[in-house]
């Protein structure tokens, strides 16, 4: 599984990044034929295997309903009552450390699901998952990397101008310059983190080629990505480490000048989508019920 594999199969769970609880409810409920189309393309999957992924497809799809959903919702209920009134570097720490461990079981159980369709991938079709992954990493770079530097600073300001916006329902000048300063401490980061990136695809796909049995993939592939600071530079990892520090930093700083309209709107929606989450698992729960 490559890093457009594991995104695939997080998608699922990262229904918290669309707007609105009816958005995400619906998308998520039709959330496998989006996958289907999104692993054919990379893959070029043949008929059996489209079959397989299929099957295998709704199997996690029920697991992650019945099992991660509530998990959510619980993480989200918790993260009002601490963020309620005002966060502490703790409670930072602590939801970092939440969905390190629920991405570490999504992607423990994706692949683990999928490892028996990857071990049957021809020649043709890894050829087929590497070209498809350069295109989408060259359009990254396009877009986040170019080579001027004032261009890439504002592609990058605007895009974590607009995930703190979508939380609070707008910004203050003082709150903006806050996140620009942010910003721009950490400009490196981002081209460190794609070199990274592309590496980790490369040993995916090496994987993919060198292990021809589910049981021999899955170890390794799962390796990869839930530790994957034992797999980076030490460059990396120490630049990752001052970006989570200076990031909590943030976090403390902002709430620290959040307006009561902000916060209730911070708080409502956090309240939404822990409301969508259980709404989402129940309907699994009927369903199973019902046949």
């Amino acid at each position: 599984m490559s890093v457009r594999l594991a995104r695939v199969a997080a998608f699922l769970a990262l229904m918290v990044l669309l707007p609105g609880c009816t958005l995400i409810r619906v998308t998520y409920n039709n959330a496998e034929p989006l996958v289907r189309y999104t692993a054919h393309d990379y893959f070029d999957l043949d008929e059996g295997q489209t079959g397989q992924f299929r099957k295998r497809l709704q199997q996690f799809h029920d697991w992650h309903r019945s099992t991660e959903l509530p998990l959510y919702a619980g993480l989200l209920r918790a993260a009002v009552q601490r963020g309620a009134h005002a966060v502490s570097r703790e409670d930072v720490t602590w939801a970092a450390q939440a969905v390190r461990e629920r991405y570490a079981a999504l992607i423990t159980k994706a692949i683990g699901d999928a490892a028996p369709i990857l071990a049957t991938l021809t020649p043709a079709q890894i050829a087929e998952l590497e070209k498809r992954l350069a295109k989408a990493n060259a359009k990254y770079a396009k877009e986040y990397l170019t080579d001027d530097a004032e261009a890439r600073h504002r592609a990058q300001f605007k895009r974590t101008l607009g995930r703190f916006s979508d939380w609070t329902g707008g910004l203050s000048d003082q709150q903006e310059a806050r996140i620009e300063r942010f910003v721009k401490a950490h400009a490196k980061t981002t081209a460190m983190r794609f070199d990274n990136r592309a590496r980790s695809q490369s040993e995916a796909v090496s994987l993919i080629r060198r292990h021809r049995s589910p049981g021999a993939l899955a170890p390794p592939l799962t390796d990869l990505f839930v530790r994957p600071a034992a797999h980076r530079t030490p460059e990396l990892n120490a630049a990752l480490a001052r970006w989570e520090a200076d990031f909590t930093d943030l976090i403390v700083d902002l709430d620290r000048t959040l307006s009561a309209e902000q916060r209730a709107y911070a708080v409502r929606r956090i309240e939404r989508f822990a409301e969508d989450f259980e709404v989402l698992s129940a309907q699994g729960a009927v369903a199973v019920a019902a046949n």
